[in-house]
């Protein structure tokens, strides 16, 4: 192999290098966020409800987990993106939910969604002093991953 081809191979191999890890450096961890082992359950089988005026639909099997997230007092959950639906009950505290770059208060009682069709979110607990907990169900396709971290996103 040529000097010429293997300095442009080195050169190439270090930019790529380089690109991902500003790529893995701009993401922003969970901080102070504690998710319990989820308990999945899979529907193997095409489901097609419609039923007091709530229909849920799936086209192929599905996975149904369920798990409590506490957040420590100031706790983030880090910018991050969720594949299917995510059905969140405050269950203690409050949190402030911010997608793209919108941001608005849960507190005990309240549910909110997170979906892939939202723009990038994040959850952060409200308060400074006292932990906030979260139960949430999460449907996914079969196999699929459950959360994949992004950058934040880019607001005025």
């Amino acid at each position: 192999m040529s000097s010429t081809r293997s300095l442009t191979i080195a050169i190439v191999l270090a930019a790529a290098f380089a690109i991902s890890v500003v790529a893995v450096a701009q993401a922003t961890p969970a901080v102070g966020q504690h998710p319990t082992t989820p308990v999945i359950g899979t529907l193997a089988d095409k489901i097609d409800v419609n039923t007091d005026r709530i229909k849920f639909q799936t086209k192929d099997p599905t996975d149904v987990a369920t798990f409590m997230v506490t957040y420590d007092p100031n706790g983030f959950s880090g910018w991050h993106r969720h594949p299917g639906i995510l059905f969140v009950t405050v269950q203690s505290g409050s949190v402030i939910r911010t997608v793209g770059c919108s941001s608005t208060p849960y507190g005990v009682g309240e549910t909110f969604i997170e979906s892939d069709a939202q723009a990038v979110g994040a959850v952060r607990n409200a308060s400074s002093t006292a932990s906030a907990v979260l139960l949430v169900t999460q449907v996914v396709p079969k196999g699929s991953a459950r959360r994949v971290d992004a950058d934040p996103p880019n607001c005025p």
